[in-house]
C-alpha cells in the first residue's frame, strides 16, 4: 500500500494535513487528518511523523473505518 501526504493551505488560515492511500486520494476518509496547523513547516513535519508511524503498521485503518471497495477498481 502506497500512503501519500496531502498538505493544503486553509481559507479560513492555517494548513490542513490527511495521509490518502491510491484507492481513494479524495480528502472524505484519510487515514490521518489534522486542520489546525499554524505553519506549513509543522503540518509537514506532524504529517512525516504519522506517516512514519503509519507505514510501521500492517494494515492501518481509515478515519471513518468505512472502505468502498469500488473505488479500488
Amino acid at each position: 500500500m502506497k500512503l501519500r501526504l496531502h498538505v493544503h493551505h486553509v481559507r479560513s488560515g492555517g494548513w490542513c494535513a490527511d495521509i490518502d492511500d491510491d484507492n481513494d486520494r479524495q480528502p472524505d476518509d484519510p487515514y490521518w487528518c489534522v486542520d489546525a496547523w499554524p505553519t506549513l513547516e509543522s503540518a509537514l513535519a506532524a504529517g512525516c511523523a504519522q506517516l512514519a508511524e503509519l507505514a510501521r503498521i500492517t494494515a492501518p485503518s481509515r478515519v471513518s473505518g468505512y472502505y468502498e471497495p469500488a473505488l479500488a477498481a
